[in-house]
């Protein structure tokens, strides 16, 4: 077999390979938190999704207006998701083409992107990250496409693609932004000139938006809350996440030691190996991202996620720059080996590897065993709290409202809608016969749990059903020295009053 035929031969199964991840399982999880702010913006007329987001949201309006345009012709998981998984897919095409034109079927870098946990979850959630990935690369694909041909058609396209990342999310102006440096760093070795009127093109079609919505969702983003405000650990955190994704835990010593000395080993090789144009670029928008960690510090690894092709490339370059023939074979069979433990943790669903098991709730699934179960008289008690930021448009709801399609009414019970714990509960007890307790631990405190569940389960009531869903652990508890205690996210009850058949 030629040379050039194994190599399509090997490009095929690639694909095949993220077609594969991609999509498999994309209907089994429930939607998510983040997931139901889009869905939210579905529904509301155009316009006033427009206001509400250059208002109230850190990003810019172009992937909601897919999204409301999608929802219209549906609202399952897979419909809503199947624009993310497409062009998550889509940018592994797109990452080949720009390797096979710099580098002559590099497929180190691509083959670490195919199998990265990261790209493989954002690519399954109703979020811009894939189709940010997929512009961002289709962008700088033909940014070199048109600095060697200089045809005006790839100019065209690298506008296009350009100004589509930056309205996807406002960091996708690191790709432009490290297109222009790149350029002024080898001004003596590429046509610079022909870049002036693509570039400012570009620039005024962001300009409008940067003169007015940005402002305010910078203002938004400054004012937000985060845990973790220290840059320098974000930072360390988010070479964890290119690695590593947010499906395996970091006191998984066994994957993340051996895995993560070994990306940094061949990390540090990359910054330091033969420079080509690409790995400049690469060098120069990782750079630049880091910066962003130290201007604004609401920066998290997920906005950065569109540059993690680029990470791969630094990698690929560092393995190409220690090892040669074999060894470096082996080498990149181990980096794509320690990638594995987190996509086999995602599908699985195991909540103690994840960094956030709201993602993996199963409001679908509680919701059909309640409707399956329901009797005459009962009630739906839950703690997590609704959704209120779009009150002004429509009545509050959570998840559960989304997925419960059952007769029974919903009641919500936390400080956001209860003033007085004890006598809401005497209330409602007196009201009904039956109650399904749903207690989210992750979003509302333990005591105010832990009160509703005891008031139901005293002498006056019988369990029907308890189930504890979801053991999670909080990794910020465990950095402060508090230990590893392990909880339960939700627990759901089933509960009769006593006497009550």
């Amino acid at each position: 077999m030629s040379m050039k035929l194994k190599n399509k031969v090997l490009f095929i199964i690639i694909i095949v390979t993220g077609v594969f991840l991609r999509f498999f399982h994309i209907s089994a999880k429930s939607f998510w938190c983040d997931e139901f702010l889009a869905i939210s913006l579905a529904r509301l007329n155009f316009q006033k999704m427009l206001g509400w987001i250059i208002k109230n949201d850190a990003h810019p309006p172009l992937f909601y207006s897919i999204v409301h345009f999608i929802f219209h012709f549906t609202q399952s998981e897979f419909g809503l998701r199947f624009i993310p998984a497409l062009f998550g897919t889509g940018a592994i095409v797109i990452f080949y083409l720009l390797l096979k034109q710099m580098r002559q079927e590099n497929f180190h870098p691509l083959i670490l992107f195919v199998f990265s946990p990261a790209a493989i979850l954002w690519s399954q959630m109703v979020k811009s990250y894939s189709m940010l990935t997929f512009f961002s690369l289709l962008s700088v694909l033909m940014f070199f496409r048109f600095l060697n041909t200089q045809k005006t058609g790839f100019s065209a396209v690298w506008v296009l693609s350009t100004i589509t990342a930056v309205f996807l999310h406002n960091y996708g102006i690191l790709i432009f932004a490290a297109q222009i440096l790149t350029l002024l760093i080898r001004r003596k070795e590429l046509p610079v000139k022909i870049c002036v009127l693509p570039a400012a093109i570009i620039l005024a079609a962001y300009i409008p938006y940067a003169a007015g919505p940005l402002f305010s969702q910078i203002a938004f983003v400054k004012g937000a809350t985060h845990t973790v405000t220290n840059p320098f650990l974000r930072l360390a955190y988010t070479f964890y996440y290119f690695i590593f994704g947010e499906t395996l835990s970091p006191l998984n010593l066994t994957f993340v030691l051996p895995g993560g000395i070994l990306f940094l080993v061949f990390f540090i090789s990359g910054l330091f190996s033969k420079q080509d144009v690409l790995h400049l670029f690469s060098l120069i928008v990782l750079t630049t991202s880091g910066v962003m960690f130290f201007l604004i510090k609401a920066t998290i690894p997920q906005n950065f996620i569109h540059l993690q092709p680029f990470f791969f490339i630094l990698i690929a370059s560092g393995v190409d720059g220690i090892l040669k023939g074999k060894k470096r074979g082996i080498a990149s069979g181990l980096l794509i080996m320690f990638l594995t433990p987190s996509i086999y943790y995602y599908y699985s669903g195991n909540s103690l590897q994840y960094h956030d098991a709201s993602k993996l709730i199963p409001y679908r699934q509680i919701g059909r065993l309640i409707q399956d179960e329901q009797k005459t008289g009962e009630v739906v008690i839950f703690t997590e709290p609704r959704e209120r930021r779009f009150s002004g448009f429509f009545e509050p709801f959570s998840p559960w409202n989304w997925y419960y399609k059952g007769r029974l009414s919903l009641l919500e019970v936390n400080h956001s809608s209860v003033k007085n714990l004890h006598i809401k509960l005497e209330n409602i007890y007196e009201k009904y016969d039956g109650f399904w307790l749903l207690l989210n631990y992750g979003f509302v405190e333990d005591s105010w749990n832990n009160d509703v569940k005891n008031f139901f389960l005293s002498d006056k009531s019988v369990k029907i059903k308890g189930l504890k869903i979801l053991k999670n652990y909080s990794f910020l508890d465990v950095l402060k020295g508090k230990g590893k205690q392990e909880y339960y996210f939700l627990e759901v009850y089933h509960i009769r009053k006593a006497g009550v058949k």
